[in-house]
């Protein structure tokens, strides 16, 4: 389905979130679920004292499945993505999400903290869910306070929250300076499945250390755009080269270098 670029930027300027209710078709939708089944069978929850029961969050998916490339390069989602943050922009982290029955709330947090950046400031994030189930009240669906991203402190964990509700297939965008939270999930049997997937500015460091996070061998075998999705680029006139090179090629030679070793290996043990 098409959608509406410039003005789902626009919200996520005015409000600090969006939501694209339809994004995924009913045969992607089928395919990431049964493709990312496994994944998700291995998300659980843990209890803390401060927390307590919430669900632990499967990171580095592009290091453990190749379900998420397809959903990555959708070019609805790019555009939409450099409708808000410009031009330059990467993967910050890929995620999959599953609070269960029983998970609690989160605290309100913000995602773009990591940066010592006062308030407020232009979009330095722009962070992504894709429903795999109906997001609902019930089952723990995203809660967001409007407009917050452009407060300049701390909110109170009291603040007045929307809870962003959404059918399966559905797309929630928002500003990584929105203060926002996982709802917590009321049910006796209902899981509620997401693909977390968090952008940044490609001259900020990123959340998940792709270059380390993701092997070599998988990496040079993703699509170049893939590659340059996740920081294997030069940005801001050579940054992140290597001899003013593309980190990429540099990761070619060696493998090419450890295949010549291995081979010489093989030859001197025979």
């Amino acid at each position: 389905m098409s959608v509406d670029i410039p003005e789902i930027a626009q919200q996520v300027n005015k409000k600090g979130y969006a939501v694209v209710s339809d994004f995924l078709d009913p045969r992607t939708l089928d395919k990431l679920r049964n493709d990312l089944e496994p994944i998700f069978d291995a998300v659980g929850s843990r209890q803390s004292k401060e927390f307590g029961q919430q669900t632990i969050h499967t990171h580095n998916l592009l290091a453990k499945t190749r379900a998420v490339d397809e959903l990555l390069l959708d070019s609805r989602l790019l555009c939409i993505v450099e409708e808000i943050l410009g031009p330059d922009f990467q993967v910050s982290g890929v995620a999959a999400m599953r609070p269960g029955p029983g998970d609690q709330r989160q605290h309100l947090h913000i995602d773009d903290g990591h940066y010592p950046i006062p308030r407020p400031h232009t979009p330095l994030i722009v962070n992504t869910l894709i429903a795999l189930d109906p997001f609902t009240q019930q089952n723990g669906a995203t809660e967001v306070v409007p407009e917050s991203h452009r407060s300049t402190g701390r909110l109170s964990q009291d603040s007045e929250t929307t809870t962003v509700e959404m059918p399966a297939g559905g797309l929630l965008l928002w500003d990584g300076a929105l203060w926002h939270r996982g709802g917590p999930n009321s049910t006796r049997d209902s899981y509620r499945r997401s693909i977390n997937v968090n952008f940044n500015l490609a001259w900020l460091k990123q959340r998940e250390n792709q270059f380390v996070g993701v092997p070599p061998e998988v990496v040079v075998a993703m699509p170049e755009p893939l590659q340059a999705l996740i920081g294997y680029k030069l940005t801001n006139f050579g940054l992140g080269s290597v001899d003013y090179k593309n980190p990429i090629e540099t990761v070619k030679q060696r493998l090419r270098h450890r295949a010549q070793l291995s081979e010489l290996t093989s030859d001197d043990s025979d």
